[in-house]
């Protein structure tokens, strides 16, 4: 009888544990971004901002009655530590991964994680061959062929530009992306296109190509790169004389006063997000990041934007299966994030709008919000 009341016990013990363990389970989400290297400035912002907005969720009692556990993994600033960190995220068990920002590093991750069958959603990625690696890829950024032709759509109606050339890093898919929609969508809408000039990472002197250009005398030149080239060739336009206005895409940011000072003033670019956006959901986050980490930029809110729609398909899903999580990413329509309302197309990419920045005395004004029209977002 006392051998039957121990072998009883003891099961209860068993069982006891096995349901603690089950009620301390935690839904495991994967962070892939850089802490080291070229890109790990950008990616302290991605960070923190997931941190902020899964900190919140849990506060709210996390999903599905589970807290959320945020896995951060370093890629290092490279595509094969970008492919290692979505490999290692797969051996971790998470439900879903989010990151990263640079096109080919999201390349990189998405075959694994396709592979994987688990859901992965870039916060910044605009390279449109990023989603179309499969169906359990997505970002709730706009892409580069929207972008594109917003600019172009921008500096032909709103500065009244009719010539244009182009200057491209032959070293960045995002920078050859962008130049060709550009070029396509500024000479279809009665633009002239004059010149594309090239040049390699790392250049730092590019007189060669601003006397192509200063013997051509666009309206605007397109620099679709990012902030350290992109405000080298501004400055040295200047010095060199040229009055042609400079136009950018979201790979631009204020930090380009650090090189180009105030000959950055009068350029334009495409962006996310703004902090002067008149709208009540990105001005109530805005305030509240804000009092927690002083200030606040697209990239946050891109990265608040992210977790939180997985959120809310995790509880639209009612479930942790990466599988029925994907498919309720998919289904996304009209979820109002702070850097726009987002429906989800059959590519796993955001219908969504883009916004124009001014660079104006050390800062990034805000010019215009421009919506999904017809003619300026890709079938």
């Amino acid at each position: 009888m006392k051998a039957i009341i121990s072998v009883i016990a003891i099961f209860c013990f068993i069982l006891t544990a096995a349901l603690c363990t089950e009620a301390a389970e935690t839904l495991k989400i994967a962070a892939i971004f850089a802490k080291t290297g070229k890109a790990s400035k950008s990616g302290s912002d991605f960070f923190q901002a997931v941190r902020f907005t899964v900190e919140g969720i849990n506060q709210q009692g996390g999903l599905l009655g589970k807290q959320m556990e945020l896995i951060e993994f370093d890629n290092k600033t490279t595509a094969i530590d970008s492919k290692l960190a979505a490999q290692n995220a797969v051996k971790a068990g998470v439900v879903a991964v989010i990151g990263t920002s640079w096109s080919s590093h999201s390349l990189a991750m998405a075959s694994v994680l396709q592979a994987a069958k688990i859901p992965m959603i870039s916060p910044f990625s605009t390279n449109p061959e990023v989603t179309l690696v499969g169906d359990h890829i997505f970002r709730v950024c706009f892409i580069d062929s929207f972008q594109g032709a917003v600019m172009a759509n921008f500096a032909i109606h709103d500065l009244g530009a009719k010539t244009a050339v182009v200057l491209t890093n032959t070293n960045s898919s995002y920078s050859v992306e962008l130049a060709k929609v550009f070029i396509q969508h500024f000479r279809s809408h009665g633009g002239k296109f004059f010149w594309e000039g090239d040049y390699l990472d790392e250049e730092t002197n590019f007189s060669f190509l601003l006397e192509k250009i200063e013997n051509l005398q666009p309206d605007v030149c397109f620099v679709p790169g990012y902030q350290r080239d992109s405000a080298f060739i501004i400055r040295q336009a200047r010095k060199m004389g040229l009055s042609s206005t400079f136009l950018g895409g979201d790979g631009w940011d204020i930090d380009m006063y650090n090189y180009a000072g105030e000959e950055l003033d009068g350029s334009y670019s495409t962006e996310h997000w703004h902090r002067q956006i008149p709208d009540k959901t990105s001005q109530d986050f805005a305030k509240t990041y804000e009092k927690k980490y002083g200030k606040v930029n697209p990239r946050h809110a891109s990265s608040y934007d992210v977790v939180s729609l997985l959120a809310d398909a995790i509880g639209r899903a009612n479930s942790s299966d990466p599988g029925r999580i994907r498919d309720a990413i998919a289904a996304t329509k009209n979820f109002q994030g702070v850097t726009g309302n987002i429906t989800m197309d059959q590519n796993g990419d955001p219908v969504k709008s883009a916004v124009i920045l001014k660079f104006d005395k050390g800062t990034a004004v805000y010019v215009k919000t421009v919506e999904p029209l017809e003619g300026l977002y890709p079938n």
